[in-house]
């Protein structure tokens, strides 16, 4: 049997589906009056890291100017241990609202599975943005060492190996510059797990450790007053705000951990809510005058920082550095 107004009845149910969609723009325009009205409650940041560190500092500062741009508070909560695994595997599929973000940085977040520590990385989450990257991992030795740069510390661990105590803390980016010192280099080096850098830099002080990698911060003083040499950075160019300070890459090209700090959502977070979060984190770093004159001053950092397609493609990039030596690394 035919049914004549059959027409009639999918023309008004279309048009009721378009109606309970909000215009036929559906998910799309309820997505986009969402960002509008976003945020309207505190937002809740996960630090990866403890409370004093570099991650920690450039978290607390960002979320702080971070108020003024959303209009709403951004509390942050350490969740620590593991390298910052932990929280990353509590909050990659947590709440997607856009109320819970996560801080990290790059080396423990790319790191992590390079060295098996966590079986996902950056592709687990929606990147915001990278908003900053950190004065370099200093490889430093005693002032009065035999080392006057970094080829004199390498050809003397391959003259001698095992003899010269190389502090790190395992599983971090440290250490995944001692395998890559190791086998792409050839250095042998007795490694040592030292802990955190405020603890590797005890070591080295104390004559337990020959060298170390420490940040330019937590050296600087050391640095100044003539007790430590640096011998390079571990970034892949010179800091512009330590032009003086050579890259370890300048003279063997693999040699580099770049440690940059992102801001993460857990996966299937509204991209509209993930861009408004990034442009207000672009607008900080880049016109907040505050914002720089803090991270100069206390981490040697100029203000820097990456869209979310930019994002993306670094953290890609890293990924694949790292794991290029991840049979080395498990």
């Amino acid at each position: 049997m035919k049914f004549k107004g059959w027409k009639k009845v999918l023309s008004a149910a279309a048009i009721g589906a378009c109606l309970l969609a909000a215009g036929c723009g559906g998910d799309e325009s309820a997505s986009k009056q969402d960002a509008a009205n976003f945020p309207q409650k505190p937002i809740n940041m996960i630090v990866t890291h403890a409370a004093g560190g570099d991650t920690d500092y450039n978290a607390r500062l960002l979320a702080r100017l971070l108020e003024k741009e959303l209009g709403q508070p951004v509390v942050p909560n350490n969740v620590t241990g593991a390298n910052g695994s932990i929280a990353l595997e509590q909050y990659k599929d947590g709440d997607k609202d856009g109320y819970t973000i996560i801080a990290t940085n790059t080396a423990a977040l790319i790191g992590n599975k390079a060295t098996g520590l966590s079986d996902f990385s950056y592709e687990a989450f929606e990147p915001i943005a990278i908003y900053g990257r950190q004065a370099g991992e200093n490889i430093v030795v005693k002032a009065d060492s035999p080392y006057k740069n970094l080829n004199d510390l390498i050809e003397a661990s391959k003259k001698n190996p095992g003899t010269i105590k190389y502090g790190v803390s395992m599983g971090g980016g440290v250490y995944i510059a001692s395998v890559i010192m190791d086998k792409s280099i050839g250095a042998k080096f007795n490694v040592v797990d030292t802990g955190d850098a405020s603890n590797r830099l005890t070591s080295l002080l104390g004559g337990h450790v020959d060298a170390s990698s420490v940040p330019y911060s937590g050296a600087k003083e050391y640095i100044e007053s003539g007790q430590l040499r640096s011998l390079g950075t571990l970034l892949s160019a010179r800091s512009k705000m330590l032009p003086d300070i050579p890259s370890a890459s300048e003279t063997y090209p693999d040699l580099y951990v770049d440690t940059y700090y992102a801001v993460l959502a857990p996966k299937g977070t509204d991209p509209a809510v993930v861009e408004k979060i990034s442009k207000a984190i672009t607008k900080v770093v880049n016109e907040n005058p505050e914002y720089k004159a803090e991270v100069e001053k206390m981490n040697f950092q100029a203000p820097w920082v990456l869209s979310i397609e930019e994002t993306k493609a670094e953290l890609k990039k890293q990924l694949e550095h790292f794991m290029k030596f991840e049979k080395y690394l498990k």
